[in-house]
């Protein structure tokens, strides 16, 4: 059996040479649309209450906060600006809040809360650098 390689100069490819090639493929990211329950605060309270029930969400016990497995830390808690943007604008963020959305259970969270669906390599920023990063302590990413 022939192994066979294709080499493909994306440039060539955009250009036109030889084939005709849609500029619409091409766009850049899609529209980023804000999760409805960042603008339905009744929404996101039920979303809340079920992270609580299901999940344990809340307030941080002494056993947790020797892990630092708090919502601040965990992949899923998205502190991109579009997402801030989209809180602050929706259902509104108090001064001083660290607030941040659980991209898991679609709800907007506590930095400093804790809840059983914690995973390790967050949060979600806008530094395309953040894995080059040093964390100040416990996980990958922590916040900077």
């Amino acid at each position: 059996m022939a192994k066979i390689v294709i080499n493909i100069d994306m440039d060539e490819l955009r250009s036109g040479i030889n084939q005709v090639v849609d500029d619409d493929m091409y766009e850049a990211e899609e529209e980023f649309i804000c999760p409805l329950s960042t603008q339905d605060s009744d929404l996101n309270d039920k979303n809340r209450e079920y992270a609580i029930q299901e999940y344990a969400y809340g307030h941080s016990v002494k056993n947790w906060e020797k892990k630092k497995e708090i919502c601040g830390t965990c992949e899923y808690y998205n502190i991109r600006s579009n997402m801030l943007d989209c809180i602050e604008n929706g259902i509104g963020m108090d001064e001083g809040d660290e607030v941040g959305y659980c991209t898991k259970l679609d709800f907007t969270c506590m930095a400093e809360n804790v809840c059983n669906a914690w995973e390790k390599g967050g949060p979600m920023t806008d530094f395309d650098d953040i894995d080059e990063l040093e964390p100040i302590e416990g996980n990958e990413k922590d916040i900077f």
